[in-house]
């Protein structure tokens, strides 16, 4: 059943085929089931709204994902989130969505699979929450709608944000007046050009509306951090322009957590850091640049890469003998580039 087909007939009040029981189930193991809620978001200036969310899951039930909101937020980052049916749910296998972008004047849909064994083997793993000095587990899918029918996926919790996936929806002849029965369709729409940030309007004017801001964001490069001088990393914070995010480790023991990022691997680039670290005399201080200069950052990372590309990229963090002062710089092949748009702030901590 097609994406449209399902939505209208869940409007006609009938319980659809996907959705019964049958009548004498055979037994069956217990389904593993996480406590899991969903939550819509849009790109700031990129006004959205989704008309239609599920994830669905292995038994053809669906977890909803709020729609009706009118959505300019912040990529990455949903405030509408809410546990819609079940507070416990089995690892979703697919989402299905449509959803309405304004500037574009257009309703997209999509049907997509999902990472399904690596959700459960996160929801599973977890991290380890310091605070409360408990093993924790990603309790939110964050669902953001962009423009050119792009969607993107994230798993998250009070820890961890990790990247689920991003998926490419295409356009839909639904109806308009289905959803916007008492709107007139241009006034609204010139309505949302004309509240839109000067940089998105001209795209739009110039039918340049583009994704290739946020497929930038989830590029990866292998690069890794390392410290001027001998000092010791205790724990750390990396938001990544992504929208991923680490701040806690995945079990109890920090030294896998703590060799992780001074090891290379592929990431996203930055965009916030935050160290806490103690010199070799047992003082203790986190230096913090939040946020990054994104065009900064993101083009040092760019350059260093395509002129080394066999080669990571370190995140050199830079101080004097007494930690007073501090800054970042990127070294690949040789090569250094100081992030002086960045500057890195210390706070001592006894």
């Amino acid at each position: 059943m097609n994406l449209i087909a399902r939505i209208l007939l869940l409007a006609t009040g009938l319980t659809p085929t996907w959705a019964q029981s049958p009548a004498m189930p055979a037994a069956a193991p217990p389904v593993e089931t996480f406590r899991l809620s969903t939550g819509p978001c849009a790109a700031e200036g990129y006004p959205m709204t989704i008309q239609f969310g599920a994830f669905v899951r292995p038994d053809g039930k669906t977890m909803p994902v709020p729609a009706g909101h009118t959505l300019d937020g912040i990529w990455g980052l949903s405030n509408i989130g809410q546990v819609v049916g079940d507070e416990f749910q089995p690892v979703p296998e697919r989402l299905e969505i449509l959803y309405f972008s304004y500037l574009e004047d257009t309703f997209y849909e999509g049907n997509f699979a999902l990472p399904h064994e690596r959700l459960r083997a996160l929801l599973r793993t977890g991290f380890w929450h310091r605070r409360k000095q408990q093993q924790l587990t990603y309790e939110h899918l964050t669902v953001c709608v962009l423009p050119k029918g792009v969607v993107v996926v994230w798993l998250d919790g009070i820890g961890r944000q990790v990247l689920v996936g991003r998926y490419q929806g295409t356009r839909s002849d639904v109806d308009f007046r289905r959803f916007y029965p008492k709107s007139d369709r241009a006034a609204m729409l010139r309505q949302k050009l004309t509240a839109a940030p000067p940089a998105v309007r001209a795209q739009v004017q110039a039918g340049a509306l583009t994704t290739r801001q946020w497929d930038a964001y989830l590029v990866q490069y292998p690069w890794q951090v390392a410290f001027s001088q001998p000092l010791t990393l205790t724990s750390y914070q990396v938001n990544f322009l992504s929208g991923e995010y680490i701040a806690e480790p995945e079990t109890r023991e920090m030294a896998p957590y703590l060799r992780a990022i001074r090891t290379p691997q592929a990431r996203p680039v930055p965009s916030s850091l935050t160290f806490a670290v103690a010199d070799e005399a047992g003082h203790k201080y986190t230096l913090r640049a939040s946020p990054l200069d994104e065009a900064e950052t993101q083009a040092a990372f760019q350059q260093l890469h395509a002129a080394h590309p066999a080669a990571p990229v370190t995140l050199l963090v830079e101080t004097d003998k007494y930690v007073k002062a501090a800054s970042f710089v990127l070294e690949s092949g040789g090569q250094r580039i100081p992030l002086t748009k960045s500057p890195v702030r210390i706070t001592a901590l006894n």
